[in-house]
């Protein structure tokens, strides 16, 4: 069973807007358990059997893989966080829910397990200028001018209306990306302090 005061975080942001180390340094901080849909496609591909051959050839091909498939790598980290208490002090999200198709399931399912109430957005916002550049700087194969503008312009079209949603819900933390690594901890911190230490 998951203690009354258990949290539920989601970090959302731009393709650089540094979502992945600012989860790092809060689940360590916290105790929270890392929901990274990435890392669990990646360790599912591992495993050849047909579903893992079929995310591996979707994933190489730097395609999405299917809301349902990740729904069901959720559910069985949220089932080891509920039943077998595996998920410490809470549970955080790495950039996901992507869609608000699946802002609106993540909600039921987080309902489901009794998870609803303790729950938080936060949103790291970066310019679309700002995340280009950070990203033109890693120098990775993928990151071309044109494939960063199309991965901005699904962004806008997909992941805004499920921060926009979160907003109306009241559970949305707007925060400040563009400054130091330091400075956006700080400022999430700052935040989510009542939250995070109630």
């Amino acid at each position: 069973m998951t203690p009354s005061n258990f949290k539920v975080l989601i970090v959302l942001g731009k393709s650089g807007s540094g979502k992945g180390t600012q989860v790092e340094k809060l689940a360590e901080q916290y105790g929270l358990k890392i929901i990274s849909s990435g890392s669990l496609l990646r360790a599912r591909a591992e495993e050849k059997d047909f579903v893992g051959n079929r995310i591996a050839g979707i994933l190489d091909k730097g395609g999405l893989i299917p809301t349902p498939i990740i729904f069901h790598l959720w559910l069985h980290e949220l089932e080891k966080v509920t039943v077998a208490g595996d998920g410490g002090k809470g549970i955080i999200f790495e950039g996901s829910p992507r869609k608000l198709y699946e802002a609106y399931l993540l909600d039921e399912t987080l309902w489901f397990y009794n998870l609803e109430k303790d729950m938080r957005v936060v949103h790291l916002d970066i310019t679309d200028e700002e995340a280009a550049r950070r990203l033109l700087e890693r120098k990775r194969e993928d990151d071309t001018e044109e494939a960063i503008r199309e991965r901005l312009q699904w962004y806008k079209a997909e992941v805004v209306p499920a921060i926009e949603y979160y907003r109306e819900k009241g559970r949305l933390v707007e925060i400040n990306g563009e400054q130091s690594i330091e400075a956006v901890h700080q400022e999430i911190m700052e935040k989510l302090k009542d939250f995070l230490e109630q």
